[in-house]
């Protein structure tokens, strides 16, 4: 038995291969793959009493044509040695079986074998056996005349070299189809992976900015606890011990904030300064404006409604950076495009909305659209809407945010 175990073992694999790539052709196509083998082995075993060496020509023919999907050259080979059965023992009905059975065999030579020189070298090796055979078969001297030779030559074109030739476009074409498709799912899962990293650096960034933020404000709070402490030793004794416990906890708490979101700070990010009371407001935002005029953009600002000055500092600081992206943007994508920018401030949100005409520039810069992805996180995050696309009427790029007042 442990002889017969390793063909066994072989004979299952291809069986299991074969059946897996016929499963992906659907049903009728899984039919007509599986009818000429099924219908060779049939006719083989009804002829192995009367005759034998058909039904051996005829099982392995089916046999070749069931491995011509994991094993195609030797496919091949095992179908051309039987393409030269009838000179040994001739057969109309093996002569009739062994046309189809080339012309499959070829195809899938040419279509299962990625490497051109092997298919090509295969594809000859057959069809001159096969014409060698049929010049023996008829009898053809070196007398013959080129009617003769043509006559011989045509069979074997049509039956191996015409149907791997079709196998070979079709092989490349679906090849091509596969390469296509996999470069496109790498595409889209590098734009997903893009589209998270901004994200998470918009995170970051805003991580960078509440450690600025909420470390001077505990920075403060420590401090005038501290005072409070050295005050109460002498003044009042009975709240001291609170007043000191007031001032550990705050610096606790100091260094666990600088612990947790100190390590998210990008290099990159705003830091605070003295210009943090004005972030985000008509001020600020007018300052940018007047930056990117001096760069050279046709550039308005029409500001409706109240200024930002009391507003969240949060909601301050997603203006700036959306404003600041935006004309960031313009310039890169549009540069000298007419732009008009508008703040519309309400009583529950605001919004903002920047147009520019399309005008691409001479050579287009490199866009990997991470900056909005990160705009749309900071908009999400603070609990607005941002979009961004063409305007399908005037062919204008339109961003627009809309920012609640309250975080």
């Amino acid at each position: 038995m442990a002889r017969w175990a390793r063909p066994a073992e072989v004979v299952t694999a291809e069986a299991m291969a074969t059946w897996r790539y016929q499963a992906r052709q659907g049903s009728l196509l899984l039919a007509w793959w599986l009818c000429p083998p099924v219908t060779a082995i049939v006719i083989g075993v009804i002829n192995v009493p009367g005759q034998p060496a058909m039904a051996i020509c005829l099982l392995a023919a089916a046999v070749a044509l069931l491995c011509r999907f994991t094993r195609p050259i030797a496919s091949l080979l095992v179908g051309t040695g039987i393409a030269t059965a009838p000179l040994i023992w001739p057969s109309t009905s093996l002569s009739a079986f062994l046309w189809p059975i080339t012309v499959m065999l070829a195809y899938a030579v040419g279509r299962q074998v990625p490497d051109t020189r092997r298919a090509v070298a295969a594809l000859a090796l057959s069809a001159a056996v096969q014409s060698a055979a049929d010049f023996v078969d008829r009898g053809v001297g070196s007398k013959a005349g080129p009617a003769d030779v043509g006559l011989i030559l045509a069979p074997t074109v049509l039956l191996v070299v015409l149907p791997g030739a079709i196998g070979m476009l079709q092989g490349e074409r679906a090849r091509a189809m596969d390469a296509l498709q996999e470069r496109n799912a790498l595409l889209e899962r590098a734009n997903l992976l893009g589209e998270s990293q901004a994200r998470m650096q918009e995170r970051a960034r805003i991580a960078g900015e509440m450690h600025d933020l909420l470390g001077h404000r505990l920075s403060l709070i420590v401090l005038y606890a501290g005072a409070l402490e050295m005050r109460t030793r002498t003044t009042a004794p009975e709240i001291n011990e609170q007043a000191d416990l007031v001032r550990t906890t705050s610096r606790t708490a100091l260094d666990e904030l600088r612990t947790v979101l100190g390590i998210l700070h990008l290099d990159g990010a705003e830091r605070t300064d003295g210009t943090e009371r004005v972030v985000g407001t008509r001020e600020d935002v007018g300052n940018l404006v007047t930056e990117a005029q001096h760069a050279g953009l046709p550039l308005t600002l029409s500001w409706s409604g109240d200024d930002l000055t009391h507003a969240d500092a949060g909601i301050r600081r997603a203006v700036n950076r959306i404003v600041r992206e935006s004309l960031t943007n313009v310039h890169k994508h549009a540069p000298g495009a007419p732009t008009r920018l508008t703040v519309t401030v309400g009583a529950e949100k605001l919004t903002i909305h920047v147009r520019n005409a399309a005008r691409p520039p001479a050579v287009p810069p490199p866009s990997s659209g991470l900056g909005l992805a990160g705009l749309r996180e900071r908009a999400h995050l603070a609990g607005g809407d941002f979009t961004a696309g063409t305007d399908p009427l005037t062919g204008d790029h339109v961003v627009t945010a809309e920012l609640p007042l309250r975080h």
